[in-house]
């Protein structure tokens, strides 16, 4: 009987391929021009024999991009395709990140589950939308790690999920809509006083005054204030400001009031249809982008972005010479601070929108006037800068080198050590209220932003020699701590050379990055719906999750990891966004502890064919006993590595890890016997480092 047609969303090769790698023989993903020649430098070369002449059925596959997100590079996916549920992943047959499948999974007919369990994500399925996140995502390491994942412990939940979308693209409109006129004066204060904290650091659009104006006009309470003028866009900037605050508050009446507001100035915004530009035209598409980034709309906010700073560019933000003598002061502040808040969140959101920059680049001309070193808006602004030309210096380069990032770790730590104390230490005296004053709150999260900034940058420049060095232990032939004799060890010219310590170095920033978080939290800061903060511990969570799985011999890294999942699941309360990435690390986590059970299955038939256990001692605790074990449960304290010791005790109960097809890992490779990595470049590190995979620098580039 012959076999079945596989449909087109199950295809998991193109169907077409161009010259060059026809010529190769290397993988192709169908694209014009496709990934592997724009990798070669040969993106004119690459060219495709006659057309395909098949039907395709309309709205089955999500048209799949493939683009450079670095610097506005030209060859930007042309097209975002908006995917349905049962859409083809944009990585299914992308050359960058290979397929880490064995054959046996591959002839896998069984369908593969949703990655996304309704208890864990509340939202309807017609309030949401998948978007094609392209080729140089915020997603790719995660798709390299779903990968590489599951090469060594098949199909669980954490690597069935690269068969889908991850971004939540959510449908903002509400029908239920409030009236805004009558708020009291207390709650618009007390709104203002999230939206502080949410862009502490990253925005500075209004002053004391501006605010103080802006509410006395919507709340008259004297005949002084009511006469005062407010212009429409400068009311419609407070409308997107009040529902900024009311969203990270979260409570699903604020909801309804950010909703309402941001209607009211978005129709106040498209009045005129962008005929006329100003600087309010800028700062009132800002906070709207910054909104959408809350709202889990990415494609809305690219473009509200999009538009601030071609209004920005149009109105000459970016010249010095068009701060001329004949503005007021007062005139020349507010365009400062605003093409200075422009350029902040451009840089960052370009990291988890996955999109290049909106603004050229242009040289640094901060010193028009005197600034405020000391506030975190200025650390920031020089942090972005220096990021900025972080991307530049790495982009130019297709392989690792060592050198450099040596040359970028040093300049970050000058910048770290130029900060001042006030945004390098946090002290609050006791007080027997748990949660900080709005002026401390602020404070600590525009610090933090500072702090999750340097680490993030560590984090680009590090994190493909931590793959390089996990992937090392992977490929050998036994775990670091069954090696008594570190001149077995097959990775030996890893564990003192420079690639090593830059791999610890990353997870070092990880671990910084999750245990400030973890502090600000006991210091009575409540995490809410932070934009930016949620995908920076999310990125710091997948590392330290692959270092689990490669077993990293630090303690630190679990119980910080367990950190990451309280943290997000606290923004999750306000964040459908933080929801799913909790979910993630928590399918993560099983995939770590069931890899973790074949090894100690592998251990103890090994350890069986030699010696038999003799005595085994059991105590019965009372009912009554208050002595609960600390930690994680699987620990057990006679083993230098506990999670080791932890599968070894369930393993003589329930023998399922001694089989892994019975374990449910069917397709996975065993532990001694990694997956043949085909179709793979090689590149060449320092020592005798030599990774099969492809040049980590579609790495580079972003949060997650």
């Amino acid at each position: 009987m012959p076999r079945p047609k596989v449909r087109l969303e199950d295809r998991q090769r193109s169907s077409r391929a161009c010259h060059t790698c026809k010529a190769l023989k290397i993988r192709c993903d169908s694209q014009c021009p496709c990934a592997s020649c724009m990798r070669r430098g040969q993106a004119h070369a690459c060219v495709y024999s006659g057309t395909d002449r098949r039907r395709r059925k309309p709205c089955v596959t999500d048209l799949t991009t493939h683009g450079r997100a670095i610097d506005g590079v030209d060859a930007f996916p042309r097209r975002s395709g908006v995917t349905t549920r049962n859409s083809n992943p944009p990585f299914e047959s992308d050359g960058h990140v290979s397929e880490m499948v064995t054959p046996e999974s591959r002839n896998d007919d069984h369908p593969l589950p949703d990655a996304r369990p309704h208890q864990r994500f509340p939202l309807k399925p017609d309030q949401t939308t998948k978007v094609d996140v392209g080729e140089t995502s915020a997603l790719s390491f995660l798709h390299f790690l779903r990968k590489t994942v599951k090469a060594y412990v098949g199909s669980v939940p954490f690597t069935d999920s690269e068969r889908h979308h991850i971004v939540v693209d959510m449908d903002h409109y509400s029908s239920m809509s409030v009236n805004v006129d009558g708020v009291e004066r207390e709650k618009l204060h007390v709104w203002m006083g999230f939206y502080n904290d949410a862009t502490s650091g990253i925005l500075d659009l209004f002053t004391k005054h501006e605010v103080e104006t802006l509410i006395a006009a919507r709340t008259p309470i004297s005949q002084d204030t009511s006469s005062l003028f407010v212009g429409r866009e400068d009311a419609a900037a407070m409308d997107v400001a009040l529902a900024i605050g009311a969203q990270v508050e979260g409570s699903p009446e604020d909801t309804h009031f950010a909703n309402s507001y941001f209607h009211r100035a978005r129709q106040v915004a498209f009045d005129d249809m962008l005929m006329v530009q100003n600087v309010e035209t800028v700062r009132l598409f800002l906070l709207m982008a910054f909104y959408m980034l809350g709202a889990c709309n990415r494609n809305a906010a690219s473009m509200f972005l999009g538009v601030a700073a071609r209004a920005a560019i149009v109105l000459e933000l970016h010249s010095s010479e068009a701060y001329s003598t004949t503005l007021s002061k007062e005139d020349i502040e507010r365009r400062r601070r605003i093409w200075q808040s422009m350029r902040n969140l451009d840089t960052l959101s370009s990291f988890v929108l996955s999109r290049p920059r909106s603004l050229p680049t242009v040289p640094s001309w901060s010193n028009i006037m005197e600034l405020n070193t000391e506030s975190a808006f200025h650390a920031i602004g020089d942090g972005c800068i220096l990021l900025d030309n972080i991307v530049d210096t790495l982009s130019k380069g297709k392989l690792l080198d060592i050198i450099t990032a040596e040359d970028l770790l040093m300049q970050l730590r000058k910048w770290s050590g130029s900060l001042p104390t006030t945004l390098r230490q946090f002290y609050r005296a006791f007080h027997s209220s748990q949660t900080l004053e709005p002026g401390d709150r602020q404070r600590l999260v525009g610090s933090i932003h500072v702090s999750c900034l340097y680490y993030f940058a560590v984090i680009l420049v590090t994190r493909p020699y931590l793959i390089a060095y996990l992937t090392s232990r992977l490929r050998g032939k036994a775990p670091d701590h069954l090696i008594s004799d570190p001149d077995e060890a097959s990775d030996v010219t890893l564990k003192n050379n420079k690639v090593s310590k830059l791999a610890q170095v990353c997870v070092s920033s990880s671990l910084y990055m999750v245990d400030m978080c973890r502090r600000a939290k006991s210091a009575g800061l409540v995490f809410r719906n932070f934009c930016l903060l949620k995908a920076w511990i999310f990125g710091a969570g997948l590392i330290l999750g692959f270092s689990m799985f490669a077993g990293e011999p630090r303690r630190d890294v679990e119980r910080l990891f367990d950190s990451a999942l309280l943290l997000l699941d606290d923004i999750g309360r306000t964040s459908p966004q933080a929801q799913l990435y909790h979910q993630i690390l928590t399918s993560f986590l099983e995939a770590v502890n069931k890899y973790r059970n074949r090894v100690a299955g592998e251990v103890y038939r090994t350890v069986q064919d030699y010696m038999d256990q003799i005595l085994t001692i059991d105590v019965a605790m009372p009912e009554d006993s208050a002595t609960a074990p600390s930690g994680r449960q699987d620990v057990y304290p006679g083993w230098d590595d506990g999670w080791l010791a932890g599968a070894m005790q369930d393993v003589e109960a329930s023998a399922i890890a001694l089989d892994p097809i019975s374990f449910g890992t069917k397709g996975a490779q065993m532990f001694r016997e990694p997956c043949n990595w085909s179709d793979m470049d090689t590149m060449q590190l320092e020592g005798d480092l030599i990774i099969d995979v492809e040049p980590f620098d579609q790495l580079f580039y972003t949060v997650e």
